[in-house]
């Protein structure tokens, strides 16, 4: 690969001249718009089948291109598709994560999280198993963010636990999620 760079387009560091754009820049990465808070809420009723969860998230723009953060879970599920039968998904835990934008509009995450998944199996009113599990999932993938408002971006990717433990929340499954970040 060959690279040819005009010297007359150079210029030092001591005759560069701010310009107003070079400045709001800057400033929109100041230290008090760095944080973000988001994070994810779902809900299903499906008469037999019935889910809720919440995963909120809190980042940090360290630069344009690097943002860290930590998310929680909280999801429940009753499932009665079973005749006589009712049971109760309980997951709670939390991560860490890390986006990177390679472009404004791109960005690729990688999700490190520990989750407690508890399955309580009912019948007649009376527990008949009830097992938890502690299960490490590495959740990873991308998605596409869109600037909405001066701090407010809607993103919408899609993860994929490569971990695949058979205990995980996740199994088999890609997970889909969109929302709305705010900036501080």
């Amino acid at each position: 690969m060959l690279h040819a760079q005009d010297r007359s387009m150079y210029i030092p560091p001591e005759q560069r001249v701010e310009t107003p754009q070079a400045n709001q820049a800057e400033q929109s990465y100041g230290a008090t718009s760095r944080f973000f808070v988001g994070g994810n809420f779902g809900f299903t009723f499906l008469g037999d089948y019935n889910y809720v969860g919440i995963s909120p998230l809190v980042g940090y723009r360290l630069t344009s291109w690097f943002s860290p953060g930590i998310n929680l879970n909280l999801n429940f599920v009753t499932d009665k598709t079973v005749p006589d039968q009712t049971t109760h998904y309980t997951t709670i835990g939390a991560g860490v994560f890390t986006r990177f934008f390679p472009f404004q509009w791109l960005y690729l995450q990688i999700q490190p999280e520990y989750n407690q998944y508890q399955v309580k199996v009912k019948s007649g009113g009376t527990t008949i198993d009830q097992q938890t599990y502690h299960v490490f999932s590495l959740l990873m993938g991308g998605g596409y963010v869109q600037r909405i408002s001066e701090n407010a971006y809607f993103n919408f990717g899609v993860l994929y636990d490569v971990i695949q433990n058979p205990h995980s929340p996740y199994y088999g499954i890609p997970v889909v999620q969109g929302g709305i970040n705010l900036g501080f």
